[in-house]
Protein backbone atom coordinates (compact mmCIF):
# COMPACT_ATOMS: atom_id res chain seq x y z
CA UNK A 1 0.00 0.00 0.00
CA UNK A 2 1.42 3.36 -0.99
CA UNK A 3 0.64 6.23 1.35
CA UNK A 4 1.10 9.81 0.21
CA UNK A 5 2.12 11.93 3.17
CA UNK A 6 0.17 15.11 3.65
CA UNK A 7 1.89 18.35 2.75
CA UNK A 8 1.64 21.45 4.87
CA UNK A 9 -0.08 24.13 2.79
CA UNK A 10 0.71 27.80 3.04
CA UNK A 11 -2.24 30.07 3.72
CA UNK A 12 -3.01 33.60 4.80
CA UNK A 13 -4.80 32.66 8.02
CA UNK A 14 -4.54 35.38 10.68
CA UNK A 15 -3.69 32.63 13.19
CA UNK A 16 -0.21 32.38 11.64
CA UNK A 17 1.82 35.28 13.03
CA UNK A 18 3.70 36.24 10.99
CA UNK A 19 2.67 34.47 7.80
CA UNK A 20 5.44 32.19 6.42
CA UNK A 21 6.00 34.26 3.28
CA UNK A 22 6.36 37.42 5.39
CA UNK A 23 8.73 35.68 7.79
CA UNK A 24 10.96 34.69 4.87
CA UNK A 25 11.32 38.36 3.97
CA UNK A 26 12.96 38.92 7.36
CA UNK A 27 15.03 35.74 7.67
CA UNK A 28 15.65 32.39 6.00
CA UNK A 29 15.85 28.97 7.62
CA UNK A 30 18.23 26.31 6.25
CA UNK A 31 19.25 22.74 7.09
CA UNK A 32 22.24 20.67 5.96
CA UNK A 33 21.59 16.92 5.68
CA UNK A 34 23.36 13.71 4.71
CA UNK A 35 20.77 11.52 2.99
CA UNK A 36 20.42 8.66 0.48
CA UNK A 37 20.22 9.68 -3.16
CA UNK A 38 16.61 9.75 -4.42
CA UNK A 39 15.53 6.58 -6.21
CA UNK A 40 18.18 4.32 -4.63
CA UNK A 41 17.22 1.06 -2.89
CA UNK A 42 18.05 2.43 0.58
CA UNK A 43 16.01 5.61 -0.02
CA UNK A 44 13.05 3.64 -1.37
CA UNK A 45 13.14 1.25 1.59
CA UNK A 46 13.31 4.18 4.05
CA UNK A 47 10.19 5.57 2.40
CA UNK A 48 8.49 2.18 2.60
CA UNK A 49 9.34 1.94 6.31
CA UNK A 50 7.83 5.38 6.95
CA UNK A 51 4.65 4.48 5.10
CA UNK A 52 4.24 1.17 6.96
CA UNK A 53 4.83 2.68 10.40
CA UNK A 54 2.52 5.62 9.63
CA UNK A 55 -0.32 3.21 8.83
CA UNK A 56 0.38 0.65 11.56
CA UNK A 57 1.43 2.85 14.49
CA UNK A 58 0.18 6.31 13.57
CA UNK A 59 2.23 9.45 12.88
CA UNK A 60 5.30 10.45 14.85
CA UNK A 61 7.70 13.35 14.45
CA UNK A 62 10.18 11.35 12.37
CA UNK A 63 7.51 11.37 9.65
CA UNK A 64 7.87 15.16 9.35
CA UNK A 65 11.00 14.71 7.19
CA UNK A 66 12.52 12.07 4.97
CA UNK A 67 15.05 9.93 6.92
CA UNK A 68 18.39 11.72 7.06
CA UNK A 69 21.40 12.46 9.22
CA UNK A 70 21.70 16.12 10.23
CA UNK A 71 25.08 17.79 9.80
CA UNK A 72 23.75 21.25 10.67
CA UNK A 73 20.21 20.79 11.91
CA UNK A 74 19.13 24.42 12.02
CA UNK A 75 20.44 27.63 10.46
CA UNK A 76 18.72 31.01 10.66
CA UNK A 77 20.05 33.86 8.54
CA UNK A 78 18.72 37.41 8.92
CA UNK A 79 18.17 39.60 5.89
CA UNK A 80 20.93 42.08 5.11
CA UNK A 81 20.33 45.84 5.26
CA UNK A 82 20.89 46.52 1.55
CA UNK A 83 18.35 45.19 -0.95
CA UNK A 84 20.96 44.16 -3.53
CA UNK A 85 22.94 42.12 -0.99
CA UNK A 86 20.20 41.10 1.45
CA UNK A 87 20.80 37.34 1.06
CA UNK A 88 24.55 37.33 0.43
CA UNK A 89 25.04 35.38 3.68
CA UNK A 90 22.95 32.51 2.27
CA UNK A 91 25.15 32.43 -0.83
CA UNK A 92 28.27 32.56 1.35
CA UNK A 93 26.98 29.69 3.51
CA UNK A 94 26.67 27.47 0.43
CA UNK A 95 30.07 28.56 -0.92
CA UNK A 96 31.77 27.70 2.40
CA UNK A 97 30.20 24.23 2.35
CA UNK A 98 31.24 23.72 -1.27
CA UNK A 99 34.85 24.69 -0.55
CA UNK A 100 35.11 22.57 2.60
CA UNK A 101 33.60 19.47 0.97
CA UNK A 102 36.36 19.64 -1.64
CA UNK A 103 38.99 19.68 1.12
CA UNK A 104 37.63 16.73 3.10
CA UNK A 105 37.83 13.03 2.24
CA UNK A 106 34.17 12.23 2.88
CA UNK A 107 32.89 8.65 2.71
CA UNK A 108 29.36 7.23 2.84
CA UNK A 109 28.10 6.46 6.35
CA UNK A 110 28.60 2.96 7.77
CA UNK A 111 25.60 1.15 9.23
CA UNK A 112 26.19 0.01 12.84
CA UNK A 113 22.76 -1.22 13.92
CA UNK A 114 19.31 -0.24 15.17
CA UNK A 115 18.76 0.91 18.73
CA UNK A 116 15.91 1.97 21.03
CA UNK A 117 16.88 4.97 23.17
CA UNK A 118 15.23 6.17 26.37
CA UNK A 119 16.82 9.64 26.48
CA UNK A 120 16.44 12.51 25.72
CA UNK A 121 13.11 11.09 24.54
CA UNK A 122 12.16 7.48 23.81
CA UNK A 123 13.02 6.80 20.17
CA UNK A 124 14.10 4.31 17.51
CA UNK A 125 17.32 5.22 15.73
CA UNK A 126 19.65 3.78 13.14
CA UNK A 127 23.21 4.16 14.38
CA UNK A 128 25.81 5.12 11.78
CA UNK A 129 29.52 5.85 11.75
CA UNK A 130 31.04 8.75 9.81
CA UNK A 131 34.69 9.31 9.05
CA UNK A 132 36.51 12.25 10.67
CA UNK A 133 36.07 14.51 7.64
CA UNK A 134 32.44 15.20 8.55
CA UNK A 135 33.34 16.51 11.99
CA UNK A 136 35.96 18.78 10.46
CA UNK A 137 33.41 19.95 7.87
CA UNK A 138 30.88 20.87 10.57
CA UNK A 139 33.53 22.65 12.65
CA UNK A 140 34.67 24.75 9.69
CA UNK A 141 31.10 25.71 8.79
CA UNK A 142 30.48 26.75 12.39
CA UNK A 143 33.77 28.65 12.61
CA UNK A 144 33.31 30.57 9.38
CA UNK A 145 29.54 31.09 9.35
CA UNK A 146 28.53 30.95 13.02
CA UNK A 147 29.16 34.68 13.66
CA UNK A 148 27.16 35.60 10.52
CA UNK A 149 24.06 33.54 11.37
CA UNK A 150 21.54 34.29 14.11
CA UNK A 151 21.30 30.52 14.77
CA UNK A 152 23.65 27.72 13.65
CA UNK A 153 23.25 24.36 15.40
CA UNK A 154 25.61 21.47 14.52
CA UNK A 155 24.20 17.99 15.16
CA UNK A 156 25.74 14.87 16.80
CA UNK A 157 26.09 13.08 13.41
CA UNK A 158 25.85 9.52 14.71
CA UNK A 159 22.26 8.43 14.08
CA UNK A 160 19.24 8.62 11.82
CA UNK A 161 15.98 9.04 13.73
CA UNK A 162 13.34 6.55 12.57
CA UNK A 163 10.65 7.17 15.21
CA UNK A 164 10.20 9.65 18.07
CA UNK A 165 7.62 12.03 19.49
CA UNK A 166 8.55 14.58 22.14
CA UNK A 167 4.88 15.60 22.47
CA UNK A 168 3.60 12.11 23.27
CA UNK A 169 6.07 9.40 24.27
CA UNK A 170 5.95 6.28 22.10
CA UNK A 171 5.58 3.08 24.12
CA UNK A 172 8.57 0.77 24.34
CA UNK A 173 6.50 -2.10 22.99
CA UNK A 174 5.57 -0.06 19.90
CA UNK A 175 9.22 0.86 19.37
CA UNK A 176 10.24 -2.80 19.59
CA UNK A 177 7.71 -3.65 16.89
CA UNK A 178 8.94 -0.73 14.77
CA UNK A 179 12.50 -1.97 15.21
CA UNK A 180 11.44 -5.37 13.85
CA UNK A 181 9.71 -3.59 10.96
CA UNK A 182 12.91 -1.62 10.24
CA UNK A 183 14.99 -4.80 10.19
CA UNK A 184 12.50 -6.37 7.75
CA UNK A 185 12.03 -3.34 5.49
CA UNK A 186 15.13 -1.14 5.28
CA UNK A 187 17.53 -2.38 2.61
CA UNK A 188 20.72 -2.72 4.63
CA UNK A 189 21.94 -5.48 2.29
CA UNK A 190 22.28 -3.17 -0.72
CA UNK A 191 23.85 -0.45 1.44
CA UNK A 192 26.52 -2.76 2.83
CA UNK A 193 27.05 -4.54 -0.49
CA UNK A 194 27.53 -1.45 -2.67
CA UNK A 195 28.80 1.10 -0.16
CA UNK A 196 25.65 3.14 -0.66
CA UNK A 197 24.75 6.15 -2.76
CA UNK A 198 24.48 9.24 -0.57
CA UNK A 199 24.55 13.00 -0.90
CA UNK A 200 24.95 16.13 1.21
CA UNK A 201 22.10 18.58 0.69
CA UNK A 202 21.34 22.13 1.78
CA UNK A 203 17.60 22.69 2.12
CA UNK A 204 15.66 25.85 2.71
CA UNK A 205 12.81 25.31 5.17
CA UNK A 206 9.90 27.14 3.58
CA UNK A 207 7.32 26.03 6.16
CA UNK A 208 8.12 24.14 9.35
CA UNK A 209 5.14 21.91 10.06
CA UNK A 210 3.70 22.03 13.57
CA UNK A 211 1.52 18.96 12.91
CA UNK A 212 2.90 15.52 13.77
CA UNK A 213 3.19 13.42 10.62
CA UNK A 214 2.81 16.35 8.21
CA UNK A 215 6.04 16.96 6.35
CA UNK A 216 7.93 20.24 6.41
CA UNK A 217 8.06 22.11 3.11
CA UNK A 218 11.70 21.97 2.02
CA UNK A 219 13.33 23.33 -1.12
CA UNK A 220 16.68 21.93 -2.23
CA UNK A 221 19.29 24.67 -2.77
CA UNK A 222 22.34 22.55 -3.59
CA UNK A 223 23.56 18.96 -3.20
CA UNK A 224 26.91 17.15 -3.41
CA UNK A 225 27.29 13.39 -4.15
CA UNK A 226 29.21 11.21 -1.69
CA UNK A 227 30.64 8.15 -3.39
CA UNK A 228 32.60 5.27 -1.82
CA UNK A 229 36.31 5.07 -2.58
CA UNK A 230 36.59 2.17 -5.05
CA UNK A 231 39.91 0.86 -3.63
CA UNK A 232 38.69 0.90 -0.04
CA UNK A 233 35.39 -0.66 -1.06
CA UNK A 234 37.15 -3.55 -2.81
CA UNK A 235 39.14 -4.27 0.35
CA UNK A 236 36.01 -4.24 2.51
CA UNK A 237 34.16 -6.43 0.01
CA UNK A 238 36.29 -9.50 0.72
CA UNK A 239 33.86 -10.49 3.50
CA UNK A 240 30.40 -11.80 2.50
CA UNK A 241 27.65 -9.17 2.77
CA UNK A 242 25.61 -11.24 5.22
CA UNK A 243 28.62 -11.50 7.54
CA UNK A 244 29.32 -7.76 7.33
CA UNK A 245 25.70 -7.03 8.28
CA UNK A 246 25.93 -9.43 11.23
CA UNK A 247 29.14 -7.74 12.36
CA UNK A 248 27.35 -4.37 12.24
CA UNK A 249 24.56 -5.69 14.46
CA UNK A 250 27.06 -7.33 16.83
CA UNK A 251 28.98 -4.07 17.09
CA UNK A 252 25.80 -2.28 18.16
CA UNK A 253 24.81 -5.12 20.51
CA UNK A 254 28.19 -5.17 22.26
CA UNK A 255 28.12 -1.40 22.67
CA UNK A 256 24.74 -1.59 24.41
CA UNK A 257 25.31 -4.71 26.47
CA UNK A 258 28.99 -4.70 27.47
CA UNK A 259 28.52 -2.54 30.55
CA UNK A 260 25.48 -4.40 31.90
CA UNK A 261 27.06 -7.79 31.11
CA UNK A 262 30.30 -6.82 32.83
CA UNK A 263 28.32 -5.69 35.88
CA UNK A 264 26.54 -9.07 36.03
CA UNK A 265 29.87 -10.92 35.75
CA UNK A 266 31.40 -8.88 38.59
CA UNK A 267 28.41 -9.54 40.85
CA UNK A 268 28.33 -13.25 39.92
CA UNK A 269 32.03 -13.69 40.74
CA UNK A 270 31.87 -12.01 44.15
CA UNK A 271 32.23 -14.23 47.26
CA UNK A 272 28.96 -15.10 49.00
CA UNK A 273 29.77 -12.94 52.00
CA UNK A 274 30.53 -9.84 49.90
CA UNK A 275 27.11 -8.32 50.53
CA UNK A 276 27.37 -9.00 54.25
CA UNK A 277 30.82 -7.40 54.38
CA UNK A 278 29.56 -4.33 52.53
CA UNK A 279 26.54 -4.06 54.81
CA UNK A 280 28.71 -4.29 57.90
CA UNK A 281 31.04 -1.63 56.51
CA UNK A 282 28.08 0.63 55.69
CA UNK A 283 26.72 0.28 59.24
CA UNK A 284 30.02 1.25 60.84
CA UNK A 285 30.47 4.29 58.60
CA UNK A 286 27.09 5.91 59.14
CA UNK A 287 24.85 3.63 57.02
CA UNK A 288 26.11 4.69 53.61
CA UNK A 289 24.17 3.29 50.67
CA UNK A 290 25.12 2.77 47.06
Amino acid sequence: MCLAFKRFKMNSSPEITPAPHKLREARRSLAFYLEPNPGTPIQASFQQFQEKTFVQFGPNQAHNTQPHLSIIGRVLIERGAEFSTKWDTVDEFIKVIDAEIKKQHLKPPEFTGFEILDKPTRSLVMNVRLNAGYEQLAKEIERQMGPKCSVLEPSPMNRIHLAYNVLKTISKQALKRMKEKAEETIDIYDWVKTGGSWRLTVYEVMVESQVVGVQHQLVELKSWPIQPNSTEFKLSSTLPVSLRIKLSFLSSWFKNSTFSSAKKVIIANQPKNAVVLRNNRSTTTGRQTL
